[in-house]
C-alpha cells in the first residue's frame, strides 16, 4: 500500500472519531513508539556487546583522554 493510501485510511478512520478517542489513540501511539525506541536500543547495545565493538561513547572518551 503506498503512503498515500495508507494516509488515506488513517483519515478515514480518524473521521468517525470523538476528540478523546483521538487524543487516546495518539497516547498509545507515543507509548508505543517508546518502547520500539528502547528494544532497538537494547539490541543495539546486545549487537555492540555480542561483537565486541567498539560504542561512539567509549570513542569520544579515548579521543578525550588521548589529549
Amino acid at each position: 500500500m503506498s503512503i498515500f493510501g495508507q494516509l488515506k485510511g488513517a483519515q478515514e478512520m480518524l473521521k468517525g472519531m470523538s476528540p478523546d478517542q483521538i487524543k487516546d489513540l495518539l497516547e498509545k501511539a507515543k507509548e508505543s513508539k517508546g518502547m520500539m525506541e528502547e528494544v532497538i536500543r537494547e539490541e543495539v547495545e546486545k549487537a555492540i556487546r555480542a561483537r565486541n565493538l567498539v560504542s561512539r561513547e567509549e570513542v569520544e572518551r579515548m579521543i578525550r583522554e588521548s589529549k
